[in-house]
């Protein structure tokens, strides 16, 4: 498949939602015949088809917020509320303005167990940070980032050049530095959260967390489907993970998926 054609499948994801997915392109592997195959099972009731079809879209390379949140509906709909929860976790970094989106997680999230380790507590400044670009993805506030530099170097360079342009532009070049270094803050923060940090959801009814990661280790504690953790490493078929509370475990692979 060339990168063209990648490129106007992704778009018709974006372009199309459920209403418009009647729509089949009988193109074999072709990413965008098979997102609407997804979307023809689904509107049927046939969630597994469904999840199957977008399982292969997956599996050729493409993924887009559209797909990520149409798998989390059809795993929803088959009662698997981990997948389900993956899913919109994966897509929420993709659309993390999508109001929808963020309604279906909080939902899927409240009928798990648990729910008060749902979220990890947070230092209160990196709160903070991240308010004024929380409805960007991190890149967008790269791009962000990458603008107020340019600006702010121009400025510079013309105030350098022209002394008297540096006069009329300091009323504007101290409001774009402090933008600047807030938007600097938010994306440290994010990338750190976002790519350093590698989060997990359990997708499994029950994962037994263990202290060894052998399966006659003393079980620790029992995770619940649906979940966040961290994951620390993983190896031989075992994760180490730290539970939002800070409890530390082995946990299976199988049972923990990496958002």
């Amino acid at each position: 498949m060339t990168a063209v054609k990648k490129l106007i499948s992704v778009a018709l994801f974006a372009a199309f939602s459920f209403s418009g997915a009647a729509i089949a392109v009988e193109v074999s592997g072709d990413p965008g015949a098979l997102f609407y195959k997804g979307n023809s099972f689904y509107e049927k009731r046939e969630y597994d088809k469904a999840i199957e079809e977008y399982g292969k879209v997956l599996e050729s390379g493409v993924e887009s917020g559209p797909l990520y949140y149409n798998m989390a509906n059809a795993y929803f709909k088959t009662g698997k509320t981990g997948y389900a929860i993956l899913f919109y976790k994966r897509a929420l970094r993709l659309n993390p303005a999508d109001s929808d989106l963020k309604s279906n997680l909080s939902y899927a999230q409240s009928l798990t167990e648990d729910s008060s380790l749902q979220a990890a507590s947070q230092n209160r400044f990196a709160w903070l940070v991240k308010i004024p670009f929380k409805e960007f993805t991190i890149n967008g506030v790269a791009r962000i980032l990458i603008v107020l530099y340019l600006i702010i170097v121009t400025l510079i360079i013309g105030g350098i050049i022209n002394p008297t342009f540096k006069r009329r532009a300091t009323f504007i070049f101290y409001p774009l530095l402090i933008l600047f270094m807030l938007a600097l803050a938010g994306f440290s923060v994010r990338y750190y959260d976002e790519e350093v940090l590698t989060r997990g959801i359990v997708v499994a009814k029950d994962a037994e967390c263990k202290y060894e990661p052998i399966d006659k280790s003393t079980t620790y504690f029992t995770l619940k489907e649906g979940q966040e953790v961290l994951v620390l490493k993983t190896r031989n078929g075992w994760r180490r993970i730290k539970r939002l509370d800070g409890k530390l475990a082995w946990v299976k692979a199988d049972a923990v998926e990496e958002i």
